[in-house]
């Protein structure tokens, strides 16, 4: 299966997005690097992936921008059969479609899967940082086993040794042998305990009949009393409702009465009743302001009129705030010219100082001693380089004097080297095989092949024996049960199901002929009862005595006497009785000769069927003498009259004891080929070593081993010696040309300052400058040239200052003149009095102004004032004429009788409710009289006696209840047959408990038995190829630092070993959190291969699990994705853009495809 395109229709943040895969290239990786930064989408597009292939959950997290309903994926997928375009919607069926939208069933993919779930695809093809650790803190539990990490390794499953555990434990909550706890012994003594309180509850059976009857006598009594205190209780509260209703009678009459003499009232609006005090108010507010306005218009109309405004300093005004900035740098200058002259003082004194300084005290042109920026940047640049080209020279000649006795020291340690060892310097080719030769006798797993087939071997031979003894009567070799005369198959099944059948028909006509005679005997019964009845004669008895008849007419009528009369007479009398008693019950006659017939079929049937039944039996015996002889033809030790059942068991035993004579046979072939392995390889690195000229011990397996890896480092040792030695060369010869490259740019330098100095004054005197003496003058220049900038400015605003002094005095004097004020004085002073003048005139016409607004607005007032009185007035008026009244304080007194009115009328309406409701009639009219009928006195006596009655009937009832719940209190403590039963219902519940927990319990021991041997035989099956994929796969991802893996016996089984490069081993258990990390990625690339390399090939992805990798790391285990991708389609989802160079240079033909850049 291969994914070439992925439509994110409608999916999660994407919208019309689609991801091309492209077409596989044959030959080379199908790697897929997906990029994007973060929520850019990329664990959507593999939760899209799964969605596609499973289905879109109930519930999905990626329907927060589009609704369920319009969720779409599709893709281009490639299966066995070719390209076929799929769609996946959200609906609960049917939600596959194809490219035309017609609905597929879920198995057009999940047939190319094999079985995979959505869950196995997450943990078996899938990595994320996550999965990595959990994986990396699994070997650290599994304690480094070899069964386990090499399973949890292919299948993506962590933590196995973690759920078997827990399984365990749950098998030993309900059961453990030799334990006094569990659920089991809980419900053993539940059980216990309920049939001892079933005994209890047998013992009281008589007891508790008699409190039920106590108790029934007493729920009577209780129902009697409380029947009768309920209508006790309604006739006391119908009293009191008569009682409380004769006041609220006397009430509603005098209430009817109060309210007769103000019916005659006009009606009035219900808002009057305030608007007559809002009018009284008014009213009195309105003159009242009216006068306080009038007398405030007589005052200001005086002071407006006093008023005069200054007109000429109302014109000066505007001219006199132009000058306001003038004004205040005038201030301003008057303050800080003293202060601005003496810094210009001390400017000058300054700069004679700097000049004297560079040696040009008299020069009058200090200017020329400023130096261009681009020069001081020249200087002090070389200044800079300057102590770095004199530190790279130093360091050179000390370099070059290192590297030189380094070489010395390398070429001496390769010549100890060479003359030590003795040894001639062996071929490369020649040390290779002697790595592959030792690597193959070390990697190789024919120990562990030759301790697993010995042990079957012994199983084997041990089981065989059990199987040829389980074969008695018969007793022999195993070699003899070959050459046994046996039965095909078909012909014992021929055998089988001829002796059923024969079986079948024997019991089917034995059981017809039990019929039979049961039907003939009942026939018969039925045939002497019949004949019984009124000695009723049958056919044949009438027929012989119809022919004794007439026989005696014959003799007769020959003789003609008395005697033949009278026998002839009385044959025909009894004839004619016979006759007469047939036709008397002619019925019984047809019965008698239907049973007849009947019994005439029978009869025949029952013959019949006991021939069938006789050459059923023939035949039985025929084939049981054919099983015999067949029996006796296999062996003389078995039993003649063999049962067929026996003889099938027999030879099942047979051919169980041929397969374990042939896993035998197996066994003893791998135990040969394990040790001609070994020897092979053994002589492999014997003839390795003898070809490099190097002593071969004994053909030990640890010695060999040995002597290969000393020869290796040996070699190794002279090999790294010489690179040391060419790289010690190399870096004499580098040195070298340093220190030349050194003294060039310290000559370069001297010729650059040289050349900076010419073109300003610090070289005019002919002589080079020294570095020192640069550096200060460089110094004195740049202050020089800031001074000389701070007089310039100085200069200038000490001038402006002194020009906006003059035109400022100048424009106030004028002014003065105009205005007719003196111009003694200073400036400021007498623009300080013109400015008073000023606003003195400002603030006349502003307050006149005021004035004539305040007229205006108090002229309008009284205007307003005058239209509200009016208004009043007219309102007073509509409301004295609707009462015919002469005042507003008449017209209050009517509205407040019309109001105690409506309130009477209210109370009125709401007692005759009362009283109407009390009473339950269906008018007042009628409660009213019925109510003055009432005789209180006789109400009252009545009311006692039924208080009296109620306390009596209350007290039966209290003693009624208190009498049975105390009879029903001990009835509950015996329990009775409602507690038998609640204790048998718990006896069975907890007998079903027993059952379930006992199914659970074996199917929990069973599965853990068969996931250990899981475990063991999964081990054996793929330890070789996956030991080999892992081992490479962690010496690619470590850079060489794993060499290999290996396994090791130990007591509880083998467990896993790294091997390093430098040949040391490391148990998985001491390596570090990140390495662990890489052994577990190793493992789950090793499952991945076995996985392809019998099945389908699924795409794998892996999300961003390299977050913790170095640059070296991370290239090395897209290498590693890069050989995956060969088998089947990798995909790495990332958001770090430097991954992608990394997967580009570790596999060219890898394809990039970034999330981030727009879609299209």
């Amino acid at each position: 299966m291969r994914l070439k395109r992925l439509n994110l229709t409608r999916y999660g943040k994407f919208t019309d997005r689609v991801v091309d895969f492209g077409e596989a290239q044959p030959g080379e990786p199908d790697l897929h690097v997906v990029y994007g930064p973060n929520e850019a989408g990329k664990s959507t597009l593999f939760a899209a992936w799964l969605d596609l292939v499973y289905g879109i959950p109930l519930q999905s997290p990626y329907g927060f921008l589009h609704a369920y309903p319009t969720m779409r994926i599709g893709a281009a997928i490639e299966l066995r059969d070719g390209l076929r375009e799929f769609i996946r919607i959200k609906r609960p069926q049917n939600s596959l479609l194809d490219a035309h939208e017609q609905p597929l069933a879920d198995n057009a993919i999940l047939a190319e899967l094999g079985g995979v779930d959505r869950d196995a695809y997450r943990t078996m093809f899938s990595l994320d940082d996550d999965t990595l650790e959990r994986g990396g803190e699994t070997i650290l539990k599994a304690q480094g086993d070899l069964g386990q990490l090499l399973f949890s390794g292919s299948s993506g499953l962590a933590d196995l040794s973690r759920s078997i555990e827990e399984a365990r434990q749950q098998a030993d909550a309900f059961f453990r042998t030799n334990g006094r706890s569990g659920e089991l012994h809980d419900l053993n003594k539940l059980l216990i305990e309920l049939k001892r309180d079933r005994e209890r509850i047998d013992t009281q059976a008589p007891r508790h009949a008699e409190l039920v009857a106590t108790a029934k006598r007493a729920k009577a009594r209780y129902d009697e009393a409380a029947a009768t205190r309920g209508k006790l209780i309604a006739r006391k509260e119908a009293i009191q409702q008569l009682r409380t209703m004769q006041p609220r009678l006397v009430k509603l009459n005098e209430l009817r009465a109060e309210c007769a003499p103000l019916e005659a009232l006009p009606a009035a609006p219900a808002a009057w009743r305030d608007e007559v005090a809002r009018l009284r108010n008014e009213e009195i507010k309105t003159l009242t302001q009216a006068q306080a306005n009038r007398e405030q218009s007589e005052r200001i109309r005086a002071e407006y009129e006093a008023l005069a405004v200054d007109e000429v300093a109302l014109g000066a005004a505007s001219r006199l705030e132009a000058l306001a900035d003038s004004h205040a740098r005038t201030v301003t200058a008057e303050k800080d010219l003293p202060s601005r002259r003496d810094e210009l003082r001390e400017l000058d004194a300054t700069i004679r100082r700097l000049l004297r300084q560079i040696g040009h005290d008299d020069d009058p042109e200090p200017q020329r001693f400023v130096l261009p920026p681009s020069a001081v940047e020249r200087l002090r640049g070389l200044i800079e380089r300057i102590s770095g080209l004199d530190a790279a020279r130093e360091n050179a000649d000390d370099g070059l004097a290192t590297a030189r006795r380094r070489l010395a020291d390398a070429s001496a340690a390769l010549e100890a080297s060479q003359a030590s060892a003795g040894a001639p310097r062996a071929d490369e080719a020649l040390l290779g095989q002697l790595k592959e030769a030792a690597d193959a006798l070390r990697n190789s797993d024919h120990a562990a092949r030759r301790r697993h087939a010995a042990r079957q071997a012994g199983d084997g031979r041990a089981a065989l024996a059990d199987a040829l003894a389980a074969l008695a009567p018969w007793c022999g070799e195993a070699d003899a049960i070959i050459g046994l005369s046996i039965p095909e198959p078909h012909q014992l099944e021929s055998w089988r199901a001829r002796q059923e059948a024969f079986q079948t028909d024997i019991a089917r006509h034995g059981a017809e002929i039990d019929r039979l005679d049961g039907e003939i005997t009942r026939l018969t019964a039925e045939r002497s009862a019949l004949a019984w009845i009124g000695g009723l004669a049958s056919d044949e008895e009438a027929a012989a005595l119809r022919g004794e008849r007439d026989r005696a007419w014959s003799e007769h009528r020959k003789r003609l006497d008395g005697a033949s009369a009278d026998q002839f007479e009385a044959l025909m009398r009894r004839d004619d009785a016979v006759v007469g008693g047939r036709f008397a019950h002619v019925a019984n006659i047809a019965k008698l000769q239907e049973i007849a017939r009947g019994l005439a079929v029978a009869e025949a049937e029952r013959a019949r069927a006991q021939e069938q039944r006789a050459r059923a039996v023939a035949e039985a015996d025929a084939l049981a003498s054919a099983i015999g002889a067949a029996v006796a033809a296999i062996s003389p030790l078995l039993p003649e009259r063999w049962p067929l059942a026996s003889l099938a068991e027999w030879l099942k035993r047979r051919e169980s004891a041929l397969e374990t004579r042939r896993a035998l046979r197996r066994a003893e072939a791998d135990l040969t080929e394990a040790e001609n392995d070994a020897a092979q390889l053994r002589a492999r690195l014997a003839a390795a070593l003898a070809a490099i000229e190097r002593p071969c011990p004994a053909e030990d397996d640890a010695a060999l081993l040995a002597a290969a890896q000393s020869a290796l480092d040996v070699e190794a040792e002279r090999k790294q010696r010489r690179r040391t030695l060419d790289e010690r060369r190399g870096d004499v010869a580098a040195r070298e040309q340093a220190l030349e490259a050194a003294i060039r740019k310290r000559q370069q330098w001297e010729t650059d300052w040289d050349e900076a100095l010419r073109s300003t004054w610090l070289g005019a005197g002919g002589s080079a400058a020294s570095v020192v003496e640069v550096r200060a003058a460089l110094a004195l220049a740049a202050d020089l040239a800031t001074t000389l900038k701070q007089r310039a400015s100085l200069g200038e605003r000490i001038a402006k200052m002194e020009a906006d002094r003059g035109a400022f005095t100048m424009a106030v004097a004028n002014l003065a003149d105009e205005l007719g004020l003196p111009g003694e004085g200073e400036a400021a002073e007498l623009y300080r009095r013109i400015a008073e003048r000023a606003r003195n005139a400002q603030a006349e016409r502003e307050r006149k102004m005021e004035l004539a607004k305040a007229l205006e607005r108090l002229n309008a007032a009284a205007n307003d004032f005058d239209a509200k009185a009016r208004a009043v007035d007219l309102r007073k008026q509509d409301m004295t004429t609707h009462f015919g009244v002469a005042t507003v304080d008449e017209v209050a007194s009517k509205l407040e009788a019309l109001t105690r009115r409506d309130a009477l009328r209210k109370t009125i309406g709401e007692i005759g409710a009362e009283i109407l409701a009390a009473m339950a009639l269906p008018t007042l009219a009628e409660a009213e009289a019925a109510l003055s009928e009432v005789d209180s006195a006789a109400l009252a006596a009545e009311h006692a006696q039924v208080v009296a009655d109620e306390e009596h009937w209350q007290n039966a009832w209290r003693d009624a209840y208190a009498e049975h719940r105390d009879r029903q209190a001990q009835i509950d403590a015996i329990g009775g047959d409602g507690a038998a039963a609640a204790l048998e219902e718990r006896r069975r519940t907890a007998m079903l408990a027993i059952e379930d927990g006992a199914r659970r319990h074996l199917k929990l021991r069973a599965g853990i038995l068969a996931i250990e041997q899981a475990l063991r035989l999964y081990r054996e099956q793929h330890r070789s190829s996956m030991m080999a994929r892992a081992s490479e796969a962690l010496r690619t991802i470590s850079r060489g630092a794993y060499a290999s893996l290996t396994s090791q016996p130990g007591k509880d089984g083998e467990t896993l070993i790294a091997t390093g490069s430098d040949g040391r081993s490391k148990n998985v258990t001491d390596m570090s959190k990140g390495t662990r990390f890489q052994l577990y990625l190793a493992l789950r690339a090793a499952g991945y291969f076995e996985f392809v390399r019998s099945r389908t090939p699924i795409p794998f992805v892996a999300d961003d699990i390299m977050e913790t990798f170095d640059d070296f790391r991370a290239e090395e285990t897209f290498r590693l994705f890069g050989d995956m991708a060969r088998s089947g389609q990798v995909i790495y989802l990332t958001h770090h853009r430097h991954l992608c160079a990394i997967a580009r240079e570790a596999c060219p033909s890898a394809r990039i495809h970034d999330l981030s850049a727009a879609p299209g």
